[in-house]
């Protein structure tokens, strides 16, 4: 089982890593500023173009609108659907082998800048960005804000890390900045931040415990973990609100 450590303030690559850890150079693999294409694909604004697919069914549609200072973000479907037909809709990268770096062993992060426009479901999960499905045998990457409180989950198909941001939930109509890193083998990390001002809204939260390579299968998805029209929102996890900075990225350092 994950220990799970409340970091009020800085906290050494140290405590998992040993002394003097390179500092790592971050590259983004994918990114996704609120710019589309067209109204079926959503821009990859890094030089790798991995623009995302809009996957949609009954009605659902993600639309680029401007924020108050002209940025441009992703709005979802909004409300929530507890019986079919559900309007969905989520985004696809055009590719998703790139998201496992170093062989599933590597550091990497994830996140996204999100706004909820409503009140969340009760009962039903909102995924935000994932790799993989949950499951035994499966591994996974994934940002989810259930019932409005953010959480990071990352699995090799045995061992699990789940981990939670001081229970902390999203205020409705306000911009949030969500990130997950796995820093080394053994330490994991959520952040929530203010996306304006870049200061920690609660303190970071890590985990430690070891998990072996992360190797998802099949695609990843922002936006919910599936699209079928016969599914209503507990089935789907269907994500109902705005998205911004979408993105994953990976480090070249020495653990």
């Amino acid at each position: 089982m994950a220990r799970i450590l409340s970091v009020a303030t800085g906290l050494a690559m140290t405590m998992a890593a040993g002394p003097a850890t390179a500092v790592p150079r971050r590259i983004d693999e994918v990114r996704y500023d609120g710019s589309m294409i067209s109204p079926a694909l959503v821009a990859d604004r890094t030089s790798h173009a991995r623009h995302g697919a809009v996957l949609t069914a009954n009605g659902g549609r993600v639309l680029s609108l401007p924020g108050g200072t002209g940025d441009l973000f992703l709005r979802f479907p909004a409300g929530s659907c507890p019986a079919a037909p559900c309007p969905q809709a989520v985004v696809r990268p055009s590719s998703s082998q790139a998201l496992m770096p170093r062989d599933g062993t590597g550091r990497f992060s994830f996140g996204a800048d999100l706004r909820l426009t409503a009140e969340p479901p009760p009962t039903a999960g909102m995924n935000v960005w994932q790799f993989g499905l949950a499951g035994a045998g499966h591994s996974q990457w994934k940002l989810q804000v259930d019932q409005g409180r953010p959480s990071c989950r990352w699995s090799d198909g045995t061992g699990t890390v789940l981990l939670p941001a001081h229970g902390y939930r999203l205020a409705v109509g306000r911009w949030h900045r969500l990130r997950c890193a796995r820093l080394s083998p053994v330490l994991f990390e959520i952040r929530v931040l203010d996306p304006v001002t870049g200061a920690a809204i609660v303190p970071p939260t890590r985990a430690i415990t070891r998990l072996g390579p992360i190797l998802p299968k099949g695609s990843a998805l922002v936006g919910g973990k599936r699209v079928d029209a016969g599914h209503h929102d507990e089935q789907t996890d269907q994500f109902h609100g705005d998205l911004d900075e979408v993105y994953f990225a990976w480090s070249w350092a020495a653990y």
